[in-house]
């Protein structure tokens, strides 16, 4: 099931298989913005969640553990609500 697209974020389009920015202007109107390449900030978080992981299955304090599942998910939240970088 493909979701609607959100405004005021970037998003990935199934169906055009690029990344896209929906943005409304003063007339209610609203511009898309499109591109082929994961936004620079997408790319950094990914690379912060890799090592967090890594990090994750090579820790054995549940306590420490406990701490870099809460930065996954905050990396994670961050992911998600991803604004137009100008």
């Amino acid at each position: 099931m493909i979701r609607k697209l959100t405004q005021n974020r970037w998003n990935w389009s199934q169906r055009d298989q690029m990344w896209v920015f929906i943005e409304c202007d003063d007339k209610g109107e609203l511009i898309y913005h499109y591109q082929v390449n994961p936004p620079k900030e997408f790319t950094e978080l990914t690379m912060k969640i890799k090592i967090l992981n890594d990090k994750l299955i090579a820790c054995i304090d549940p306590n420490e553990n406990s701490k870099i599942f809460s930065e996954m998910m905050k990396i994670s939240k961050r992911m998600q609500s991803m604004g137009k970088s100008c």
